[in-house]
C-alpha cells in the first residue's frame, strides 16, 4: 500500500522550484527528479533505481548521484510496509558528507528521520536547511509543517508567518495558517482571508476552495448564533461579520 505523504509532495515542489545556482544544473537536476517521480508513478522505479546504483558505483564521489539514488530509495520505501529508510538515509548522508553545503539534502534527511520516528534529528535537519539558505521561504514552511505534524500549533504558526514574510506567494503556508486559525485559534475571520489569499495564488486548487467554503459556513453559523442572541461580539467584529459576503465558491471536482 502506498503511503500518503505530504513531505514527498513538498520535497518534489522544492526540487521543481530551484536547486543549484546555475541554470544548467537546475534544469538537469529537475529533469532527473521528475524522471524518478514518473518512474515511480509508472511502476518502473526498480529500473531507474538500478540505473543510479550503477552510476554511483562508477562515480562514488558525486554528491548529486548519491542524492538522486536516495530519492529513488525514498520513493521505494514509501511503497514498502514497515520500511526502515536505511538506504535512503545512507545515500543522503553520503551526499551531505561529500558536499556539506548542498542545498535540500537536509530537507531529505529530515523527511527520512521523520518517518523513522527520530523527530529531534528531523527538526535539526530542517533547521540546518534554514541555516544554509535563511532567505528561502519554503524552508520555514517545511519546518512549520514538521511542527504541525507534532501538533505544536504555535511553533507551526510562527514558521508559516516567517515563510510568507520571506515569500508571500507560498500558497501552502497561507492555507495552513488558515487551517490553524480556524481549527485551533477559532478565528474564522483570519482563516477566511488566509484561504482567500491561497485561492488567489492557486485559483484551480480544489483544497483551498473547500477550506474557504468551510470558513464561510463557520461564519454563517456564527452570524446565526449572534442573530439568535446565543453569542455576542464586540462592535468591531460584529461590523466586520455583517460586511462579509458569505457566499461559497463553486468547486469543479475534476480540476
Amino acid at each position: 500500500m502506498k503511503r500518503v505523504n505530504v513531505f514527498v509532495a513538498i520535497l518534489s515542489l522544492f526540487l521543481v522550484v530551484c536547486f543549484f545556482t546555475t541554470a544548467l544544473a537546475q534544469d538537469l537536476l529537475r529533469t532527473k527528479v521528475v524522471e524518478i517521480e514518473k518512474a515511480h508513478l509508472d511502476g518502473k522505479l526498480d529500473t531507474i533505481t538500478k540505473k543510479y546504483e550503477g552510476l554511483t558505483k562508477e562515480n562514488p564521489n558525486a554528491p548529486v548521484l548519491h542524492y538522486l539514488l536516495g530519492i529513488a530509495y525514498l520513493y521505494s520505501d514509501f511503497d514498502t510496509k514497515d520500511a526502515t529508510f536505511d538506504k535512503a538515509l545512507n545515500e543522503f548522508t553520503r551526499a551531505k558528507t561529500l558536499d556539506p553545503k548542498m542545498k535540500y539534502v537536509n530537507l531529505s534527511l529530515g523527511t527520512v528521520y521523520w518517518y523513522r520516528g527520530e523527530y529531534d534529528s528531523a527538526f535539526d535537519a530542517y533547521r540546518a536547511e534554514i541555516e544554509l539558505d535563511p532567505e528561502y521561504g519554503w524552508n520555514y514552511y517545511n519546518l512549520g509543517l514538521a511542527y504541525e505534524g507534532q501538533k505544536e500549533w504555535d511553533k507551526a504558526w510562527s514558521q508559516y508567518i516567517i515563510a510568507i514574510d520571506k515569500d508571500p506567494k507560498i500558497h501552502r503556508a497561507h492555507n495552513n495558517l488558515g487551517r490553524i486559525a480556524m481549527e485551533w485559534k477559532g478565528d474564522y475571520f483570519w482563516a477566511l482571508e488566509a484561504f482567500k489569499t491561497a485561492m488567489e495564488l492557486r485559483p484551480n486548487e480544489v483544497l483551498y476552495k473547500r477550506s474557504y467554503n468551510e470558513a464561510i459556513r463557520k461564519l454563517k453559523a456564527l452570524k446565526d448564533s449572534v442573530g439568535k442572541g446565543e453569542l455576542t461580539l464586540d462592535a468591531g467584529k460584529l461590523k466586520k461579520l455583517n460586511s462579509l459576503d458569505l457566499k461559497e465558491v463553486e468547486i469543479e471536482e475534476k480540476q
